[in-house]
């Protein structure tokens, strides 16, 4: 009796924790890119790394990976994305897309830049997504 409910936790359980693991990893491949010039993290201990599906619109089976970190710098909104067109971070399958938010500037002059990493792929069994 045992024997089958535990072939059927490790099938619901696998898909899980290897979606889990492939967050993770993407998570720290965001976060260790190189951050532009005259910039920093503005909030690391709030840093947002999300999985689940339909995260930014959309139907469908499939899974998504987004990772959110938010910068303070003195840089322009064009060397901003100068600095994220030429990136090159690897999703969880495939190479992550990367979306720019800008927020109006502060009174240091600054400004604060939300870079939201993101990749997905077709469902693969992590009841989440499907």
């Amino acid at each position: 009796m045992i024997v089958p409910l535990v072939g059927l936790f490790l099938l619901i359980m696998i898909p899980i924790w290897r979606d889990d693991a492939r967050l993770d990893a993407f998570y720290d491949r965001v976060v260790a890119y190189p951050l532009p010039p005259n910039s920093r993290d503005a909030f690391s201990m709030d840093r947002d790394a999300t999985f689940g599906k339909n995260l930014v619109g959309g139907s469908g089976s499939y899974c998504d990976y987004r990772v959110r970190i938010t910068l303070q710098t003195a840089l322009t909104p064009q060397e901003i994305h100068r600095h994220y067109d030429n990136a090159s971070i690897a999703g969880a399958e495939s190479k992550a897309m990367i979306s720019l938010y800008f927020r109006d500037e502060d009174s240091a002059g600054g400004r604060r830049v939300i870079v939201e990493a993101y990749d997905s792929h077709d469902w693969d069994g992590d009841w989440r997504c499907y």
